[in-house]
């Protein structure tokens, strides 16, 4: 939340006013644990007020459960809380608190929270250990507050704030209507939001304009569960995030964090995300909610309001169908599949892709291979994606790559769990497009410039053994007409400086070996740590070879114990003559 705005000058000149009996603004009771209520007055002139209120205090340490504060509800700034209130008396649980507050003309709100809240503040830190060192010092844990919710339950309906002055009393529908001062001209507004949303709105801006971004969500340091961002669809830049570094404390629980800030947009095209998680959104809180709970979400509008006629809605398509060259989705449970394509000249390619990873490791994800060379040119990793909405492990990937001219190779894997239809977590807020979709990003693509790719055999290749599954051992022959250098492409299984599935060159005549697949020739070949791949050339003389490739009982083309190499339609080996 913003901070307190106090105003000193209005305690003055009070004194100057005539002096009238003051009325009930607002009174809030009967409030039960784990409850949050709220109410608002209006004042038609500047005025000191006087607040009354009753909060549960049991220990003099640790926790506190009841919590009250007053917003002006037209800038949503925070003008009053009950920590700030004079003690003038204090029973055993329960402390009674006056207090006085000079107010502009305005609306308000007041809220009354019986959250637990730290009595230490909402900062992370040094608040932290020294609540953690009372809860050891005197053996607690968190939970007793909540068995004193229940012990204590008659106590509970003793605690009330009570606001006076002059002015007038607001029904609910007024409250509603107090928020829409702020929004008036709000051409994003995403709030009030509860669990498992998945919300975008997308907007052009046909001038340099000057936006506020008020935003509430749900973020600790060791992550970010309910947040937005803003990103130029054209070059994909996320001009603007919500994190946790960026954000300060909203009130409330420690995670509850706001960002209240201007950023300047350039001419372009733009869509707004906004995501929650499963737990703590609007209405559903496990923790101690927001100062500001009904603006949980994301608020965007423009600084001076009247740039709003610069700033029109932009109908934004997350995966358009539109110049669709690659779509593989709605993948279930071990599941592989691959799809393969021509690019006639270089083109901008929208990769969307959404997948499973966890610790820095993908187990359902997509990768890109030049179909001739069989090089990696683009793989789906826990680095290059985001949280994809729902449980932790839904990674997102959405960006731009640029293709050579060329033929390439599409491939998706899945493993044995989390997949579409079969979530074992909260399922992704896209669950349709679970799998990888690619797409033509150029404005003057056409569409003879893709088309299919028919894979044939190369006329320089000399001898091919793939795909090869267990407990086989296949061989081919070849002739070298002269002596030349040919290039060996082969991918087995090695562990600890052994080789299990592996390949070998023999002279057919002497059936001497003249070239083997050994553990320290080779490199990792993408996916299990086993996968080893050998890619190089080597030099024969002139006469008849045969290449041998030999499996074990494991391990093997789709039958696999550990992640596939990132290439597992040529598992085996691969000789062709170097031009």
């Amino acid at each position: 939340m913003r901070q307190i705005v106090i105003f000193p000058a209005l305690a003055t000149l009070m004194t100057f006013l005539p002096c009238y009996a003051q009325n009930i603004l607002t009174e809030i009771k009967d409030i039960l644990p784990k409850e949050i209520k709220v109410e608002g007055f209006r004042l038609h002139r500047n005025q000191e007020v006087e607040i009354e209120a009753v909060g549960f205090r049991p220990r003099k340490h640790g926790a506190i459960l009841s919590q009250a504060w007053i917003l002006n509800a037209e800038t949503r700034d925070l003008v009053w809380e009950l920590e700030d209130a004079n003690v003038n008396n204090r029973g055993r649980r329960l402390a009674e608190f006056d207090d006085q507050v000079s107010l502009p003309k305005g609306s308000y709100e007041v809220y009354y929270s019986t959250f637990r809240h730290s009595r230490f503040g909402n900062k992370e830190g040094l608040g932290d250990f020294i609540e953690r060192m009372f809860r050891e010092i005197f053996n607690e844990d968190e939970e007793d507050e909540y068995e004193d919710y229940e012990e204590h339950r008659r106590d509970w309906k003793e605690c009330k704030i009570v606001v006076r002055g002059h002015g007038t009393r607001c029904k609910k529908n007024e409250i509603e209507e107090f928020r829409n001062v702020f929004n008036e001209n709000a051409f994003v507004s995403m709030i009030g939001l509860r669990d498992d949303e998945y919300l975008q709105k997308g907007f052009q801006v046909d001038k340099t304009v000057d936006i506020q971004i008020y935003a509430l969500g749900e973020a600790r340091r060791d992550g970010t569960f309910d947040y937005g961002w803003i990103m130029n669809t054209e070059t994909h830049e996320k001009v603007w995030k919500f994190n946790y570094l960026d954000s300060a404390p909203a009130g409330g629980g420690k995670k509850n964090r706001y960002i209240d800030e201007t950023i300047t947009l350039q001419p372009g095209q733009y869509v707004a995300f906004f995501v929650t998680d499963d737990s703590h959104s609007y209405g559903r809180w496990n923790d101690a909610p927001p100062y500001d709970p009904s603006f949980w979400g994301l608020t965007v509008k423009p600084v001076n309001p009247s740039d709003s006629k610069y700033v029109k809605d932009y109908d934004f398509e997350r995966v358009s169908e539109k110049n669709v060259i690659v779509k593989i989705n709605r993948l279930r449970d071990n599941e592989f599949k691959s799809e393969g394509f021509t690019c006639k000249k270089a083109l901008k390619v929208h990769i969307y892709a959404i997948g499973e990873g966890q610790r820095r490791e993908m187990f359902d994800y997509g990768w890109i291979v030049d179909a001739k060379s069989h090089k990696k040119i683009w793989e789906m990793n826990f680095r290059n994606t985001e949280h994809a909405g729902g449980g932790d492990k839904n990674r997102l990937f959405d960006d731009h790559i640029k293709l050579k001219k060329g033929s390439y190779i599409v491939y998706y894997v899945t493993d044995g769990s989390h997949s579409y239809w079969d979530w074992n977590t909260a399922a992704p807020h896209d669950q349709e497009n679970w799998g990888i979709t690619l797409s033509v990003a150029d404005a003057d693509f056409k569409s003879g410039d893709i088309s299919e790719y028919n894979e044939k055999r190369d006329s320089n290749i000399l001898a091919k053994i793939v795909r090869v599954r267990d407990y086989e051992q296949e061989r081919e022959r070849f002739t070298l007409q002269k002596d030349s250098e040919v290039r060996i492409y082969a991918i087995g299984e090695g562990d600890q400086g052994t080789m299990y599935d592996y390949g070998w060159i023999e002279d057919a005549d002497t059936r001497q070996v003249v070239w083997e697949m050994t553990y320290r020739r080779t490199e990792h070949a993408g996916g299990g740590s086993k996968n080893r791949l050998f890619d190089d050339t080597i030099f024969l003389e002139k006469g008849d070879y045969i290449v041998y490739y030999e499996t074990d009982g494991s391990h093997s083309f789709s039958d696999w114990n550990t992640a596939q190499p990132y290439d597992p339609m040529n598992w085996g080996i691969t000789i062709s003559l170097v031009d």
